[in-house]
């Protein structure tokens, strides 16, 4: 228990980690390159494709994603051309960072591990869900910010697996009347939430993105977009009380109130039983996107 109160040390040390994690998870030049066009003025959609076009595994993945049910297009789309076009540059761009940074961590290996990506991928169909039933206007940074939301988790697990499986084995040892947030705290000096959000703003993500990420346990907090951050928050919520989680239920932060108002500005009738009668409909959801994994080598 006395590695508890080392919490400063350990925050010193994560943060000098995710101050270098540019250099550390290298994502992969293709995507810098992306990045750059996407944000480009002058960049059209010819340059943008030829960038794709130039990396066969990218090439697959984005044409894997535009074919699945998760974009409900009614047409094959058959080239890059054709998927820069319907899916825009800011679809492409969250597309193609989201495959990589995945692709930077190591998927295999404990139960932890596996419920995790299970459970992210489930916030992410979640997330996009409750954009739908909260009338927003439907594209890719829902499923992009539930993918991700604990990737602080996926950074903690793999850059300290000693510490945190010390912090799960505690957890699961002994009776305690907390969250796994404020035992996460205490190991590291930091949460989940904000070790994510650094990393996602180390790699570039578009800020609502990043907030989304960072904030997704207190989305009333998001500076940018708080009902992308409430998705989030909500599909991580029903998730977890569904059982697709790497932990108990009895360990998970509750609803943020604060975010109600937001709520109730997008969706007039919303409540906490239209919440419950979702989460029937997410386990179509899941399994209708389930083709979706092949594109992110799940």
């Amino acid at each position: 228990m006395e590695e508890l109160y080392f919490s400063e040390q350990s925050r010193e040390h994560i943060l000098d980690l995710l101050s270098r994690c540019t250099d550390i998870l290298t994502l992969p030049p293709i995507v810098h390159r992306i990045l750059d066009a996407a944000s480009g003025r002058n960049s059209s959609a010819s340059d943008l494709t030829t960038l794709i076009e130039s990396d066969p595994a990218m090439t697959a993945r984005i044409l894997s994603v535009a074919n699945s049910s998760y974009l409900g297009f009614t047409k094959k789309v058959s080239t890059i051309s054709h998927a820069v076009v319907v899916l825009g540059f800011q679809e492409i761009q969250n597309l193609a960072l989201s495959m990589s940074v995945v692709q930077l961590f190591d998927r295999r290996g404990s139960e932890f591990t596996e419920k995790l990506w299970r459970h992210s991928f489930s916030v992410g169909v979640g997330s996009r869900m409750l954009a739908s039933y909260l009338n927003l206007r439907m594209d890719g940074k829902y499923f992009v910010s539930g993918l991700l939301h604990d990737m602080g988790k996926v950074f903690l697990s793999q850059y300290f697996p000693e510490k945190f499986n010390e912090m799960l084995t505690m957890l699961e040892r002994q009776d305690i009347r907390t969250t796994y947030h404020a035992v996460e705290e205490k190991f590291f000096g930091m949460t989940h939430a904000e070790v994510g959000g650094k990393l996602l703003e180390a790699w570039m993500f578009p800020r609502e993105i990043v907030d989304a990420v960072a904030w997704h346990h207190e989305p009333h907090r998001s500076g940018s977009n708080q009902a992308l951050a409430a998705c989030v928050h909500l599909a991580d919520l029903l998730c977890t009380i569904k059982g697709i989680s790497p932990l108990k239920d009895r360990y998970f932060l509750p609803m943020d109130k604060k975010i109600v108002p937001v709520l109730y500005e997008l969706r007039e009738n919303f409540s906490t039983e239209g919440l419950i009668a979702l989460m029937g409909q997410l386990d179509l959801e899941i399994d209708r996107h389930s083709a979706l994994l092949s594109a992110f080598r799940w």
